[in-house]
Order: C-alpha cells, then sequence, then structure tokens
C-alpha cells in the first residue's frame, strides 16, 4: 500500500502532474573525501524537519532514495520585499560518499499568478538554479556534520 493518494492530494488543490513540456532538470552532485556518516539518516531527517517538504513521493532505505516536492519562498527576494514563490520537485540519491540532487518540474510565480516552468531559456534560469544550489549545498553541509556523542 503506497502512502501516496491521489485523491487527497487532488483535495487539497496540490498539483498532481506538470504540464507536459516541463520536465526540464537541474542536477547537482557532490563528492566527500571522507565517508559521509549515516548519509541517509540524516538526509531524511533534514527532510522531514528541515525542508518539510509539501509531499513525500519515495522514502527507500534500500535504494538511498529520497524523493519530495517543496513549495518555498524564493530567499533571493525576500529581502528586497518581493515575493516570489519556487515549486520544484527534487530526487536524492545517496551513497557513502556521493549525493545527487536532481530537481524537476521547477516553477515559480507570485502569489495569485499562473506558475512560469523553467526550461533551458528562461531569463530567469540563472536566480532559481542559485536557490536550488542553496538547498542541496545546504544539505551537503548538513551530511558532512560529524553525529553527536552523548556520553
Amino acid at each position: 500500500m503506497s502512502d501516496y493518494n491521489n485523491d487527497d492530494v487532488q483535495k487539497k488543490g496540490e498539483k498532481v502532474a506538470p504540464p507536459p513540456g516541463s520536465d526540464y532538470e537541474v542536477a547537482f552532485t557532490y563528492h566527500s573525501e571522507a565517508q559521509l556518516e549515516r548519509s541517509y539518516d540524516k538526509a531524511e531527517h533534514w527532510v522531514k524537519n528541515g525542508v518539510k517538504p509539501n509531499q513525500i513521493f519515495l522514502d527507500d532505505r534500500s535504494m538511498g532514495v529520497i524523493n519530495f516536492r517543496k513549495e518555498m519562498r524564493d530567499p533571493l527576494l525576500i529581502q528586497a520585499g518581493v515575493e516570489r514563490m519556487i515549486d520544484f520537485r527534487c530526487s536524492l540519491t545517496l551513497s557513502d560518499t556521493d549525493v545527487d540532487a536532481v530537481f524537476s518540474s521547477v516553477c515559480y510565480y507570485e502569489p495569485g499568478c499562473e506558475p512560469t516552468y523553467i526550461n533551458a531559456y528562461d531569463p530567469e534560469l540563472s536566480s532559481i538554479k542559485e536557490v536550488l544550489n542553496m538547498v542541496s549545498t545546504n544539505l551537503f553541509n548538513y551530511l558532512q556534520k560529524p553525529l553527536v556523542q552523548h556520553d
């Protein structure tokens, strides 16, 4: 039985699937010279308690994969007083030394407006990539922190 229920998503007014042609992906890969201690556990904690996603599609320890959807305010524009939202799906693939973060179905919009899905020619692409890089860098930095030892 899946935790994912289409009826619940539709009742909440959330998007079930992005429109055709919105399959542009932004990928980041991070490699650590040292082994990442309990990377899956820490990534799962980061997603559920830090990111607080709108929806988790897949959380599979055996594959080292976490897929989720997040809608957030654009942190680059908050200080300028502009409220722009960014909505994305993220697929994390974790190993002992590597983290792949692939962002897909990425759109941005101002409240009350229709979303714009990014593509290779979007003038906002570099700004959106910077925000997604901030998200993935935050995860990688968190994964590199040593576990706290309680004596």
